[in-house]
């Protein structure tokens, strides 16, 4: 009995270990048919591609941002809650009738978000990696005073007012593409969305970036 019980914790041991490395190995590249077509005819390299169709993605939905500034009040310098808070919603409005017909993927299609997870892999992996996401749910805790309203992760949402916007830590921000000042990355919980910071909208987002 006891060679038995022995053996299997021996076993047991030796799944889990298994089962712990294939969670800490990075994602496979996902590149779709046709960008590996186009990269061999313009002899370019296929995650190059990956991300230039990101920023392409970006370039288009900055034109529905700023042709939606200019239809809606103007978001002066003032320090009138209720100002602000009207043009920040009459703007996220604007938007949302520019891409009526926007769904999550938009921006980060598959190939974009398994960019993303392997760029962001090796600061997430192993000790330094636990260290990152200490610091995310410490900067949660820290900035939570009043319990946190659930965040709808849909396209075109409304972020909620007064929910903690977690600083996205500066080794992750380093290694994922630059954006413009309208857009910014924050980490909820596991996933990463893009945020308009003007009309405090949910552009798009990653489901379980952060393992």
């Amino acid at each position: 009995m006891r060679v038995a019980s022995l053996c299997g914790i021996v076993g047991l041991a030796c799944t889990l270990g298994v089962q712990s490395s294939y969670a800490q190995q990075p994602p496979k590249p996902q590149i779709s048919e046709a960008t590996r077509e186009k990269a061999a005819e313009t002899n370019a390299n296929a995650d190059a591609l990956v991300l230039q169709d990101f920023h392409k993605r970006i370039d288009g939905y900055l034109a529905i941002h700023k042709a939606a500034k200019k239809e809606s009040l103007p978001l002066k310098e003032t320090a009138n809650p209720a100002e602000i808070k009207a043009a920040q919603q009459t703007l996220a409005a604007v938007i949302r009738a520019g891409r009526a017909d926007a769904k999550a993927g938009d921006i980060f299609t598959p190939e974009i978000r398994n960019k993303f997870r392997r760029l962001m892999y090796p600061e997430l992996a192993g000790r330094e990696g636990r260290e990152t996401k200490e610091k995310l749910k410490e900067d949660v805790h820290e900035r939570d005073e009043a319990p946190a309203k659930p965040v709808r992760m849909t396209v075109n949402a409304t972020y909620p007012e007064g929910n903690p916007l977690p600083t996205t830590p500066t080794n992750l921000l380093v290694r994922l593409p630059t954006l413009p000042k309208e857009l910014e990355y924050r980490i909820i919980d596991k996933t990463l969305i893009l945020r308009d910071v003007e009309a405090n909208t949910i552009v798009d987002f990653i489901p379980n970036a952060i393992q």
